[in-house]
């Protein structure tokens, strides 16, 4: 019997605590306005109503990396990961942050703020995906990025 269905938390949308299986690869299919606090809401293939509303520091990231035009994002790629260091109000709390991103060709690198006047450097890997058969075995070739 696996586990992880029964841990998933009732939220409106993705969080940490559900990546605490191990990260998840998502589609992006939209991306749309959201609130004051939650201005970017991240569609993506299978999210159950559930959709990915990065904070701010994966904002930059994204923007960084793919541009300010959402509508650029639709098909692309990424894997998020729960980071257990993540603070908010002064207290570890878990976050998601994004390891791997389709649309860049080598590592990417930017310096994000992790407390007031300390900053961190936050790798994005290329994500490199074999393409399988129906059969589920890897086919000869790689999709590129």
């Amino acid at each position: 019997m696996n586990l992880e269905n029964t841990i998933i938390p009732k939220s409106d949308q993705l969080n940490a605590d559900d990546l605490i299986a191990g990260p998840r690869t998502i589609t992006i299919t939209d991306v749309t306005k959201g609130s004051v606090e939650q201005p970017v809401i991240i569609h993506y293939e299978g999210e159950d109503g559930r959709p990915y509303k990065p904070g701010k520091s994966m904002r930059r990231v994204l923007v960084a990396m793919w541009g300010p035009e959402a509508k650029a994002y639709s098909g692309r790629r990424l894997t998020l990961y729960r980071d257990p260091s993540v603070k908010f109000g002064g207290q570890e709390v878990g976050g998601i942050k994004i390891s791997h991103a389709t649309g860049i060709n080598e590592t990417f690198v930017i310096a994000l703020t992790e407390t007031r006047g300390k900053r961190k450097p936050h790798r994005v890997e290329p994500l490199i995906e074999t393409a399988t058969k129906q059969t589920g075995q890897s086919a000869d070739y790689d999709l590129s990025v």
